[in-house]
């Protein structure tokens, strides 16, 4: 073949030049990588036959050649780079080098750039400077100066690429000029010789990042140089102003950044010439920017840190800070004391069934929408979600829906109505006249979004605590709060200190003492939220979910959970762990079964014990991973419901 089987059409705009319109046609295929591109395969027809086949389930020539769609024009497609180019990083994750690479080559400040970090948890780049701009590269002062030069460049490149994929100052390796790139015939860089012939120069600069990274410490240790030092570090990193009360991992700070900060942090203390601040950089935990997830507090952090003063260091305790925050988020919950004669299982008297569903998108907020939409006992369902810069609402619940093989014609269903909002705002962030018909129709209410991130330090999530009191305020305010039914998607995180084996399994109520909650502030918020909602005089359910597993239709696990990426990593390595202990997943649509069996007309909410008509969902389990002996048999799933009774109103399934 010469070149690629792409055609021209007159109607394609002449800013798409760059792009190829391949035919309509079974001899191309696109293969997914799973980052957004797309290997092209070329299969052979009754007329024609490539020269070469290397396909193992068809005869066709894989190309090795990246592609991507274009974002608004269908059948338009880009080329990228290569197959054997692309880096994959120790986390799986995988950067196509080309697009950073193509801006930085237009820099005069260099004449050759090539990526590197294959097997590694970030991507470094290695530059060759231009005969004018070359430098000592045993200098630590001409490198710095070239590594700020280049920056502004970097700093463009990064906005080409996900977070995973960006550069940091501390990554930059500079060639010698004793030592040029190699080169092709054509003038090009050979990628797997300018890996060979740097590769002691890589694994320096990954261990010198990962004992010391390199960076200028503050002018002073006092709170204005800490601040004035940090904030540079943090808006060098996320690439974005912020104010020092903002949490930093609400805008753009992922594992990776918090990673360079804290590197950054010891450097700075090692660098002070400051014993007692050198002495003190081997205080500075793994955690230090989860724990700390503001320029104020982490600023406060290390000017304690720097004065080292145990009396002066922080001694709240996480149950001060656990109990705090309920208190705070408790303010005005006065007992609800006017119940009306109407189905006490949340339906108005009327008989209409309205439910307020939040996190739709995700992979069990899914599978509860799909149910509510077959529920021909629900009139009518609001969805909420976060809003979206990349896609629409539609686009995002479509694409949910097919990733777990749903019937995408619910979401076409007249009862539907998708919103977006922000729980955590004045009326949800949503308009007057959206929140006055949530509050005069909802009978139903199930919290499901959460942010889930199991780094994060209680601080973080206090937006989702605040969005929990802000639907209870909606539930008590509503037309129908005297009966309508609050159901939340809790977690066994909320009891992640109880000792099963000593202490045997987790009640089923309402823990007053926060001890048993304490650890990551993922299950610290969901039990405050506990307290709160008990607090609430709703009527209420609390759903202590612990491992989801695939279910019905197609059992596809969520890709971003430790199984699947650890299947993932195993193609790599050819082998599997060889894990023992008993198995305690729950089915997604079991899960999402629940859910809508707790809606479903008829009943009293009060003092009951039942059994809903499903034998699928699996038996009971709570923090401290109870034994299970029988999973695969699936035991009927239990449920103990409570009325409006202060501090004890909540039911809870695990």
């Amino acid at each position: 073949m010469s070149g690629s089987p792409s055609k021209w059409s007159m109607e394609d705009s002449y800013e798409d030049w760059s792009w190829h319109r391949f035919p309509d046609s079974p001899y191309i295929r696109w293969v997914p990588q799973g980052d957004g591109t797309f290997e092209l395969q070329i299969l052979n027809t009754d007329i024609y036959r490539v020269s070469v086949e290397n396909i193992p389930d068809v005869s066709g020539y894989a190309t090795s050649d990246l592609w991507v769609p274009h974002s608004s024009k269908p059948g338009l497609w880009s080329i990228v780079g290569r197959l054997d180019d692309v880096i994959i990083h120790s986390s799986g994750e995988k950067t196509v080098p080309a697009p950073f690479e193509d801006v930085i080559n237009k820099s005069p400040l260099i004449i050759g750039a090539i990526m590197f970090g294959r097997q590694r948890d970030q991507p470094g780049l290695l530059l060759e400077p231009s005969p004018e701009n070359q430098i000592d590269v045993n200098d630590p002062t001409q490198v710095s100066s070239f590594r700020n030069k280049i920056w502004p460049v970097i700093e463009e490149a990064n906005k080409q690429v996900p977070a995973f994929s960006k550069v940091y100052k501390e990554m930059i390796l500079i060639a010698s000029s004793t030592k040029p790139l190699p080169r092709a015939g054509k003038g090009t860089v050979m990628r797997k010789a300018a890996y060979n012939e740097y590769e002691k120069e890589i694994d320096q600069i990954y261990d010198t990042v990962t004992s010391n990274s390199s960076v200028e410490p503050p002018s002073g240790w006092e709170i204005p140089a800490l601040k004035q030092w940090l904030t540079s570090q943090v808006e060098n990193l996320c690439e974005k102003l912020l104010d020092e009360k903002d949490d930093i991992f609400d805008h753009g700070f992922d594992s990776l950044c918090a990673t360079v900060l804290r590197l950054r942090i010891i450097s700075a203390l090692r660098s002070s010439g400051d014993s007692s601040l050198q002495a003190a950089s081997r205080l500075v935990s793994e955690n230090v920017v989860y724990n700390h997830p503001t320029i104020a507090t982490l600023t406060q952090y290390l000017f304690e840190l720097g004065a080292q003063d145990s009396g002066s260091q922080s001694s709240r305790s996480h149950e001060e800070a656990i109990e705090d925050m309920i208190t705070s988020y408790s303010q005005g919950l006065d007992p609800i004391t006017s119940y009306s004669n109407g189905d006490l299982n949340g339906a108005s008297v009327s008989g209409r069934i309205v439910v307020l569903l939040t996190g739709s998108t995700g992979n069990l907020g899914a599978q509860i929408l799909a149910d509510l939409l077959l529920n021909d006992s629900v009139s009518f369902v609001y969805s909420l979600n976060r809003p979206s810069t990349r896609v629409s609402i539609q686009q995002r619940q479509r694409e949910r829906f097919q990733d777990k093989a749903l019937d995408e014609r619910l979401l076409s269903s007249d009862k539907l109505l998708l919103l977006e909002g922000d729980t955590s705002q004045p009326m949800l962030g949503l308009s007057t006249e959206i929140y006055e018909k949530l509050r005069n129709s909802l009978t139903h209410i199930i919290h499901n979004a959460w942010r889930l991130d199991f780094n994060l330090s209680l601080f973080s999530f206090e937006p989702q605590v605040r969005g929990m009191r802000n639907l209870i305020d909606l539930a008590r305010s509503s037309r129908h709060a005297s009966s309508l039914r609050f159901l939340f998607t809790s977690s066994i995180g909320s009891a992640q200190s109880w000792d099963s084996r000593s202490m045997g399994p987790y009640p089923e109520e309402v823990i007053l003492d926060p001890k048993y909650a304490v650890g990551g502030g993922y299950g610290e918020s969901k039990y405050i939220s506990e307290r709160i909602l008990a607090k609430s005089g709703l009527h209420a359910s609390s759903f202590r979910i612990g491992q989801i597993a695939g279910g019905k239709p197609n059992g596809a696990w969520a890709m971003s959970d430790w199984l699947p990426m650890i299947i993932k990593s195993s193609l790599a390595l050819g082998v599997l762990p060889d894990a023992k202990g008993d198995i305690s997943w729950a089915p997604l649509d079991a899960l999402a079964e629940v859910s809508s069996c707790s809606i479903r007309k008829g009943g009293s909410s009060r003092g009951y014990k039942s059994r809903p008509p499903s034998t699928r969902v699996m038996d009971k389990y709570h923090g401290g991973n109870a034994r299970m002996s029988h999973s695969c048999e699936a035991p009927a799933f239990r449920r103990v419901a409570f009325g409006p009774l202060p501090e004890m109103d909540a039911s809870f399934i695990g």
